[in-house]
């Protein structure tokens, strides 16, 4: 895949995370919280479900390539990640160079990962990002939220980085986005859910407008991470926000982003908005039309007038090629 094609805009598979700096970390808290997301994984890994949900909150939200649309609440991500087990049993899964914000008792993690699966006694390789909120309490810690951005290639690899198998994936089909014409969700359910939807819709128009400034000024530029399909690794820093984005601009566009059926969950001062989108976008004179779906992350701010702050913003167009279609493999 050339990097070009899913850089255009946090809707095409980029997380970028703020970390204000009235919310300090401390290394506590955000051992506590990537040792609950290794424990969760032990026992999704031994088959334990029902030891599995009591570490997740009860309005847990998890996205994965395996399923089209969220699974929500505490139930709903338990049976599907039972159902994705009959096909794909998680045999390991390591968190890599996690970095963790704190914002009360809610741990916001972003993570590499690198994972296998059993697939009918074929071991299936597995790699790419990750964004989590954990929260903690002096005896406890649940899961609120587990989003995987994978990468498109996973696995071993050859000569001069060459792949040495196809992509497992496929792309995040446009009929899943609904009948046309595709059109903002006007609202995602009122109150507080919709001043956080409206940030997000502004997060999008700011990708719109080529100014990566415009996106920046939403949260603390003392830290920012870009993760998204194009690249193996998460970015980090406001410098290289900008010279990423810059090259991009240079012959590309991003023609129009509609978000479409969105869901929020509010936890305390941490909160994410799920949505599917419809991205429109054009590189080097070829224009693109490239769906997906995208959770932004939000801390609430300690100070001020205590508004939310993007944390993570991630999105993927990437899914199981059982259910997405198929990914189009250049021939040379």
């Amino acid at each position: 895949m050339k990097r070009r094609t899913f850089i255009a805009s946090c809707a095409s598979g980029v997380i970028a995370t703020t970390i204000p700096r009235a919310l300090a970390q401390t290394p506590s808290s955000g051992t506590r919280a990537i040792a609950a997301l290794n424990a969760a994984k032990q026992l999704q890994m031994s088959g334990d479900f029902n030891k599995l949900g009591s570490s997740l909150h009860s309005e847990a939200l998890l996205v994965e390539p395996n399923s089209l649309g969220p699974s929500v609440g505490r139930a709903a991500v338990v049976n599907t990640l039972q159902q994705n087990a009959k096909t794909l049993k998680l045999l390991y899964f390591y968190y890599r160079q996690p970095k963790s914000l704190v914002v009360g008792n809610a741990v916001i993690v972003i993570s590499n990962y690198e994972a296998g699966y059993d697939s009918g006694g074929q071991t299936i390789e597995d790699s790419g990002k990750s964004s989590n909120v954990v929260l903690l309490s002096p005896r406890s810690s649940q899961i609120a939220l587990e989003v995987l951005v994978p990468n498109l290639y996973a696995g071993s690899y050859g000569a001069l980085g060459t792949a040495l198998s196809p992509p497992h994936f496929g792309l995040y089909p446009l009929r899943a986005l609904g009948a046309p014409p595709i059109a903002d969700a006007p609202s995602a359910g009122g109150g507080e859910n919709d001043v956080l939807y409206s940030e997000v819709r502004q997060i999008n128009s700011a990708w719109v407008s080529g100014n990566a400034n415009d996106l920046l000024r939403y949260g603390d530029t003392a830290g920012v991470f870009l993760i998204g399909d194009y690249s193996v690794f998460y970015i980090t820093g406001a410098d290289d926000v900008k010279k990423h984005f810059a090259d991009f601009y240079k012959t590309s566009k991003v023609n129009f982003i509609h978000s479409v059926n969105p869901v929020v969950r509010i936890w305390g001062n941490s909160a994410a908005v799920y949505f599917d989108f419809d991205l429109d976008y054009t590189v080097n004179g070829t224009t693109r039309r490239s769906p997906g779906r995208g959770v932004y992350t939000f801390a609430r701010k300690v100070t001020g007038n205590k508004s939310w702050a993007m944390a993570a913003c991630a999105a993927s167009h990437l899914v199981s090629r059982t259910i997405g279609d198929p990914y189009p493999i250049p021939s040379a």
